[in-house]
């Protein structure tokens, strides 16, 4: 993690909040997993509110997963070293069900 501030300086909970706040969710609506473990809010406020470099490197952030439901969850990805919340989702097999199959 990073405490200079640079151009790609993100805050990790504004982050969290940014894209829970987009879906119309907060940190109430979500079970938030870090590193495994379940959290609580004072324990995401306390753990997340850190600044890091979201620009060219490693990943910082690997393990934060944000569970909507037992379908739906946000998890932490980076794509060249860029970090970012992904929504996920798991198919609702029983739209799928009594659907004819041809091979």
């Amino acid at each position: 993690m990073w405490l200079v501030k640079t151009d790609n300086s993100k805050n990790l909970l504004d982050e969290t909040i940014s894209i829970l706040n987009k879906y119309d969710l907060d940190l109430d609506d979500v079970t938030v997993l870090f590193k495994g473990e379940i959290i609580t809010s004072e324990g995401v406020k306390e753990k997340l509110d850190v600044e890091y470099d979201n620009g060219w490197g490693s990943s910082n952030f690997e393990d934060i997963q944000l569970i909507i439901d037992e379908y739906t969850w946000f998890e932490r990805a980076s794509y060249d070293g860029c970090e970012k919340y992904v929504l996920k989702a798991h198919p609702l097999l029983s739209a799928y069900k009594n659907q004819e199959v041809h091979t």
